[in-house]
């Protein structure tokens, strides 16, 4: 009787070619730097944790343990993405403007992210179980050559991800939160090579899901990480030292911060943390139905290219699910999912969550896919990320000339009143960028590679010249249409116009997070109601006793709903 097939895996030398270490680190490098420095904010999660970051950076040390959002405690999430922010922008924010220092934070996250990654499928690419099949006359992959390509294919096929082109370059929690995960699934995987150290790590990363985001987070870690330790029999310890060791670091790592905040503030941190405790125990219940439909509608394109290869390594190791190195990320993923179920997550952050294990689970499937289905990533790569390219060259171009007539009208609505701009080192950027996709594309079609990391190096190649070119031709257009500061440029003209010396501004009815961004961008605030100019929204005004002619101006952003109004009062 012919023996269980050891691998649904075949892995030749040749396909486990190395992929030079420069230039993955170079991908990389590239991948995450467009935007990060000059582009201003363009979304309101920005908005709020800028806000805070800026916030932090007026106060002493109780502002930064106890954060707060105006008069009001902050406690949708936990600090430690804003100290990190908040740090960054205190050291570099001298060379860089307060708000793009800030930003330099996501280079840790993801870094964390990616290192993570590649290294805790490299541990468990290497076990004897997860090893290709035993070719008949030799010649399949070593250890650790199959380790690597498996590695190099997960950390490719996860910065390929459509959903994580935008979030993942952005200054929100939901970067920190994926990066904790991604080192949360290193440490188990890192448990079976060290059983003191890794079982601490994981500790300290669930004890980090709480201080970065909230506390269903970092229970729900908790209890996945506990039930891996009691599933997983490749870890060679005892569960319960193990278990002790992880639930040790953890309330150590959490209570960190509680204690400092004590030490600092010992008058305000109990009225603090009781509304902290009070928000925490929201996040306990079903999950809304609004995430749920969200999560069904985009989940197919934002997880892409991730869950069609995902389920071809289920399907290939459907006999072998109990192999540690399809158990650890497959748990995770379910861990994930039920636990969604149990708790008020948004669609967005779920989702970025998922995309950890999922890109383990398609780097072996990938490995375990036939020629013709590995070469679907390749085709589907050099089809859509060219013709998205191309189609932003266009709209680039109709900009600059005003034809074709709709793809120009198409930019003047999104950014009304903009000039267009042509900067010539940007322009010769994206234009190399262009003609270098285009040369490995043609590259490919005339080559066939059987190196395994050729399709996710292709996705991701192609995904980081779409970041580079939308960001840096289009970037004073999204500026315009998302931005603040050309808003508060027209409030102090407006002002100028009418202002004496000895006139003040005050502010009413408007949210915390819009105020600091008013004052971070010039306006100057008083609390003071003998100001005899008010800045205001559109519904306080109409909801007070001013006059329409006592209006100097209104004011927002372009194809937004949310209008300010500045009056000068007694008119």
């Amino acid at each position: 009787m012919f023996e269980e097939r050891p691998s649904p895996i075949v892995a030749s030398a040749a396909s486990a070619r190395k992929l030079p270490r420069m230039a993955l680190l170079a991908l990389l490098v590239v991948f995450i730097i467009p935007g990060l420095l000059s582009r201003d904010f363009w979304s309101s999660y920005e908005l709020t944790s800028f806000a805070l970051v800026h916030s932090m950076l007026q106060s002493d040390a109780v502002g930064w343990l106890l954060p707060q959002l105006g008069e009001n405690a902050y406690v949708t999430d936990g600090p430690l993405s804003l100290w990190v922010s908040a740090l960054f922008a205190k050291i570099f924010g001298p060379l860089f403007s307060e708000a793009s220092a800030s930003r330099l934070s996501v280079l840790v996250w993801f870094a964390i992210a990616t290192s993570s990654i590649w290294y805790g499928t490299w541990y468990l690419a290497r076990r004897s179980e997860a090893q290709p099949v035993v070719l008949a006359f030799g010649g399949q992959a070593s250890p650790i050559d199959y380790g690597r390509v498996v590695a190099d294919a997960a950390l490719l096929m996860f910065v390929a991800t459509f959903g994580l082109f935008v979030p993942i370059r952005q200054l929100y929690v939901e970067t920190a939160l994926l990066a904790i995960v991604a080192a949360f699934f290193f440490s188990l995987a890192w448990t079976l090579r060290r059983d003191v150290l890794a079982p601490l790590l994981t500790g300290v990363t669930v004890g980090a899901a709480v201080l970065a985001s909230n506390l269903f987070a970092g229970i729900s870690l908790l209890i996945i990480a506990l039930f891996i330790h009691a599933r997983v029999h490749a870890y060679e310890t005892p569960f319960i030292n193990r278990a002790t060791l992880i639930i040790v670091a953890a309330c150590a790592t959490f209570f960190v911060w509680p204690i400092l905040a004590v030490a600092v503030a010992i008058e305000t941190v109990d009225a603090w943390f009781d509304i902290w405790w009070q928000t925490q125990l929201g996040f306990f219940g079903l999950i809304a139905s609004s995430d749920v439909y969200w999560m069904l509608e985009n989940f197919i394109w934002f997880l892409w290219p991730l869950w069609p290869f995902a389920l071809l390594g289920l399907y290939a190791f459907r006999k072998q699910l109990d192999r540690t190195h399809i158990k650890i990320p497959l748990w995770i993923f379910i861990g994930l999912l039920v636990f969604s179920a149990a708790g008020h997550l948004p669609g967005e952050r779920f989702l970025m969550l998922l995309t950890v294990p999922l890109c383990i689970l398609s780097a072996f499937g990938l490995l375990s896919a036939k020629r013709s289905r590995e070469n679907i990533l390749d085709w589907f790569s050099a089809t859509v990320f060219t013709l998205a390219l191309i189609t932003i060259w266009l709209y680039f171009f109709a900009w600059q000339t005003g034809w074709p007539p709709k793809m120009s009208k198409s930019i003047v609505n999104l950014a009304p009143g903009l000039i267009p701009s042509l900067h010539g080192l940007l322009f010769v950027l994206c234009f190399v960028t262009l003609l270098g996709w285009l040369t490995l594309v043609l590259w490919r079609m005339n080559h066939s590679q059987v190196v395994a990391w050729k399709g996710p190096w292709l996705a991701a190649a192609g995904i980081t010249a779409l970041s580079i070119t939308t960001v840096y031709l289009f970037e004073p257009v999204i500026d315009r249409a998302r931005s603040y500061e050309p808003l508060v440029h027209e409030v102090t003209t407006d002002l100028s116009a009418h202002a004496k010396n000895r006139d003040c501004l005050s502010i009413q009815e408007v949210d915390p997070v819009k105020e600091i961004l008013f004052t971070y961008y010039g306006l100057t605030f008083k609390d003071d109601n003998t100001c005899r100019f008010v800045f205001t929204t559109d519904k306080a005004f109409k909801d007070s006793s001013q006059k329409e002619s006592s209006v100097l101006g209104r004011y927002s952003r372009p194809r937004d709903r949310e209008r300010f109004v500045l009056y000068k009062k007694g008119e």
